[in-house]
């Protein structure tokens, strides 16, 4: 009664209260420490007691991010790839046999157009304890495409020489794709007739990447892109994403000299398609249980994401995310609604796809038009606004 007292009497003098209810929001902040969650303003402790929607990015968050490329397709024709993790050692085996570089030109200047177009590093590390395992440098996508290609018997040290990059235009959420260019050194530019001084290889969604495509490669020669080649194409990519693949297209463009101006306009334009590379990216073991609890204390989740619609759905029902009668929203279909559009549909959605950084801002906000109280969580650029 004495410390009960004595509280009221502080709280009852107005300078104590900011004093009380910082003490009270620094002892929160002491306890989300012990569960691994900083804090950088102390009233989040607060929010985030209040909330009462999670908006969650897939890929890292929801998904592992250890990317494993595990089929793909070019040419004509599709193959597969063994082998696990980050290790080099793997297989290739196409729908017409083994594969030998040779005998499958387009899937092998596929591997090579994911290589050089790429950022990442495969190395050997060595642990403490002098145990050694592969491990990736830089994004995990990236280093699928890395790890894919030494597979297929091609390293950056053998290919950096003969196809050096000389300008890039980075990877842009918007875009949803990154392009370099690469002078092309004599001896590989009398490997094909095709091959010019500079090559411009672009990877990205295989839906945008498909549709600044006029040709595609067939037997190591560029044919004119028909009708039924994009259909047949859209196809294996809608195949490979409904079976909870993370799917990436690979083009290139043989070009005399360096776009000028270097623009996306200018370099990303009249593009031979080489092929799909279809990765698995497996859910976290630990997200089924969360998301249990988090609807047990009556937070309603959504996935927010820039993946292909297909890819999404499947993980998102894997996990229990998405359930019968969900709503399910792309970026292009979100574009075409208004604020209020929008907020009316928010209350039922579960899954939204194909979203740029402006598109998760206004699934936000009209979540909090309904008068939601929302988190969102993510890992990556896109995630920021």
């Amino acid at each position: 009664l004495f410390m009960t007292a004595v509280s009221l009497a502080i709280a009852a003098v107005p300078e104590g209260l900011p004093a009380i209810v910082t003490i009270c929001l620094a002892l929160g902040m002491q306890r989300m420490i012990k569960h691994n969650a900083l804090i950088r303003k102390l009233p989040a402790v607060e929010t985030l007691g209040c909330a009462t929607v999670i908006c969650s990015d897939k890929t890292g968050t929801l998904t592992q991010n250890e990317m494993t490329v595990v089929e793909g397709y070019a040419g004509v024709a599709g193959f597969r790839v063994s082998g696990e993790g980050y290790s080099p050692e793997g297989e290739f085996s196409t729908e017409t046999g083994a594969f030998d570089a040779g005998t499958a030109p387009d899937v092998a200047l596929l591997l090579k157009g994911g290589l050089v177009c790429n950022d990442a590093l495969l190395e050997l590390h060595a642990s403490d304890e002098g145990h050694s395992s592969w491990r990736i440098i830089g994004d995990p996508t990236e280093g699928a495409m890395v790890v894919a290609a030494a597979k297929g018997g091609f390293s950056r040290e053998a290919l950096s020489p003969q196809l050096p990059r000389v300008q890039e235009i980075p990877f842009d959420s918007d875009r949803k794709r990154m392009s370099t260019i690469h002078r092309v050194e004599a001896s590989a530019q009398r490997s094909a007739s095709w091959v010019t001084p500079y090559l411009v290889f672009v990877k990205g969604a295989p839906d945008v990447v498909l549709d600044l495509c006029s040709r595609r490669m067939e037997n190591g020669q560029p044919v004119p892109m028909t009708t039924a080649m994009r259909e047949e194409i859209s196809a294996r990519n809608h195949e490979m994403a409904c079976r909870a693949l993370r799917v990436l297209a690979v083009a290139c463009r043989p070009v005399t000299a360096v776009p000028e101006p270097m623009t996306p306009e200018t370099v990303e334009q009249d593009l031979v398609f080489l092929g799909l590379l279809g990765m698995i990216d497996p859910a976290r073991p630990e997200v089924v249980e969360a998301l249990k609890v988090a609807h047990g204390a009556g937070l309603k989740c959504v996935m927010v994401t820039g993946d292909y619609k297909d890819t999404a759905e499947a993980i998102a029902r894997d996990i229990g995310m998405l359930t019968p009668g969900g709503g399910v929203l792309t970026g292009a279909e979100i574009e075409k609604l208004s604020d209020t559009e929008l907020a009316a549909r928010a209350n039922n959605l579960q899954v939204c796809c194909r979203v740029s950084p402006q598109h998760k801002t206004r699934i936000v906000n009209a979540m909090k038009a309904n008068g939601h109280v929302v988190a969102m969580t993510g890992d990556g650029v896109n995630d920021a606004p």
